[in-house]
Parts: structure tokens; C-alpha cells; sequence
């Protein structure tokens, strides 16, 4: 299995990479607890799994979430929408061109890529949310932990 730091930098890098993309008007690794406005994005770990192996050691993929959130009081829907559908071909651009994941990552997978959208109540406000799964290769050639 992999050093779970190699994981936590890729998560940092993603952090970094959306913060400096602006159009974001903040960012957390994980789900916040408060402090939640238009703009906001959290980077939360879905899911892994071990899909092959080699002589050496198994392959893992990672899948991370990028939520992003927009108060549904503050913009008109179709204005939200609108955002949302540009946020995620930027992003999808940058991940599958030339973004360094980092960590011990060894490139993402665009054909396990997915988008959901729904709703959510943060501290008295809803949300209209975007939720934009990636997958990641981990790569096998890498120091793994005992």
C-alpha cells in the first residue's frame, strides 16, 4: 500500500491548484463544518480500491471529490448552473492536461471521471451542490510503506 503522505500531498496539491485557479472563494480539505459560502470547494477522499497487480506490489486507484457549493438565495438558478457547467470543464481541462497531482500519483483516469449535482443545508443556508469525482493511478514504482 502506499505512504499515506504521498495521498495527503496529492489532496494538498489539489488544495493549492483550486486556490490559485480563483473563481473559488475558499477551500478545506474534507467536508466543513462551518464557514461554507458561494464559491466554496472541499476536497474530500471518496473512495480506493486495489484494481491489479504486478510482480512487485498491487495498484492502487484513489477517487477524490471536488464539492463545490453556491447559495442557492444569492444568484439566480440558471446563473448557478451556468457556473457550475463552467467550473467543471475548467477543471477537467487542468487535471487531464498538464496538472502535476503530486504525491505518488501517476496520472489521473478520465474515463472513471463523474459529476452528481444536489442540495445541501449548511448552517441555515441551501446549497446547490456540485459534486466532481476523479479517479488517480497510484503509481506502483513507488516507495510503499510497511
Amino acid at each position: 500500500m502506499t505512504d499515506a503522505a504521498s495521498n495527503r500531498d496529492a489532496l494538498a496539491s489539489m488544495q493549492t491548484k483550486l486556490k490559485a485557479m480563483g473563481g473559488v472563494s475558499g477551500t478545506s480539505i474534507g467536508e466543513p463544518k462551518s464557514g461554507v459560502q458561494s464559491g466554496f470547494v472541499a476536497v474530500i477522499p471518496q473512495s480506493g480500491r486495489v484494481d491489479e497487480t504486478t510482480l512487485t506490489s498491487p495498484r492502487e486507484v484513489h477517487v477524490v471529490m471536488l464539492r463545490r457549493y453556491e447559495n442557492m438565495m444569492q444568484s439566480p438558478q440558471e446563473q448557478i448552473e451556468f457556473r457550475f457547467d463552467k467550473w467543471r470543464a475548467q477543471i477537467i481541462a487542468d487535471i487531464f492536461g498538464d496538472f502535476e497531482l503530486g504525491g505518488e500519483i501517476a496520472f489521473p483516469l478520465p474515463t472513471e471521471t463523474e459529476w452528481t449535482y444536489g442540495y445541501q443545508q449548511v448552517e441555515r443556508d441551501m446549497y446547490r451542490l456540485l459534486d466532481l469525482n476523479i479517479s488517480y493511478r497510484i503509481d506502483d514504482r513507488a516507495t510503499f510503506a510497511p
